[in-house]
């Protein structure tokens, strides 16, 4: 199976999570204004080109390598979908935590999730 057909999965279960999780930034107060930024929704070629870059440092061999792998990989979409302007919103590293985390808690999703990364 080709990589990045195995991402549209994951990034359906990210959506969902990511949803779950803005509305209850919004209604906690904690979540400014970032939204739809400066940078257009990125084609799937240039995501995998990322992904591909920010995931070949990491050792996605152990534990700790697949979460750090799982942040990146979350992050990256992020910034993808919603643009740079994400970043900086003081609320993106608890939404960034709590999705990575939200993702690996379920073992079908992780593994789907490990699988899909180390094709990568």
């Amino acid at each position: 199976m080709d990589p990045i057909s195995q991402v549209n999965p994951v990034l359906d279960a990210l959506r969902k999570q990511l949803a779950e999780n803005i509305e209850r930034l919004r209604k906690a107060g904690k979540l400014g204004g970032a939204g739809r930024a400066e940078q257009p929704r990125g084609a799937a070629e240039g995501l995998e080109s990322v992904l591909r870059r920010r995931l070949s440092p990491l050792d996605r061999r152990s534990a700790e390598g697949l979460a750090a792998a799982t942040r990146t990989f979350v992050e990256a979409v992020l910034v993808a979908e919603f643009g740079q302007g994400l970043v900086s919103d003081p609320a993106f590293g608890d939404m960034l935590a709590d999705l990575s985390a939200s993702l690996r808690e379920d073992a079908e999703m992780r593994e789907q999730l490990d699988r899909m990364l180390a094709a990568l």
